[in-house]
């Protein structure tokens, strides 16, 4: 296997374990179900408001368009202390990861499928709620 995509096939894995360990991830909220989507590290950086951002003001107009389309009423940073700017974030992919809430009964897999094909978005994928002890 390549180096490079041996890199990126280990930061995608410790993203994952991570994002389903943080508390950010603990459960859906009444009423919605959620949508995990990992920014390309360009990306991450244009985010107007990476703490807050708006769904449909991002800074990204590709992100907004799909936002506006699939009705997302809340984009939540999973990792809220982590700086867009901050190069151990970028290496491991932890900057730019975002919690969609959109209305329950929204076609996930067609939304996925949508989001992944936008040059900004590097993945995205379900949020299966888990629960750590």
């Amino acid at each position: 296997m390549p180096v490079k995509l041996m890199k990126d096939v280990v930061t995608w894995m410790m993203t994952v374990i991570i994002v389903l360990g943080s508390p950010a991830c603990s459960g859906m909220i009444g009423g919605q179900d959620e949508v995990l989507i990992g920014l390309t590290n360009d990306a991450a950086r244009f985010i107007l408001q990476p703490q807050q951002p708006n769904p449909v003001n991002t800074g990204l107009p590709s992100l907004d368009a799909l936002n506006r389309k699939w009705r997302v009423q809340r984009m939540t940073p999973v990792f809220p202390d982590v700086s867009p700017n901050d190069a151990a974030a970028l290496r491991y992919g932890l900057a730019g990861v975002y919690k969609l809430a959109v209305p329950r009964g929204t076609n996930l897999r067609a939304m996925i499928r949508e989001y992944q094909s936008d040059p900004n978005v590097a993945y995205a994928e379900i949020n299966i709620p888990v629960e750590t002890k």
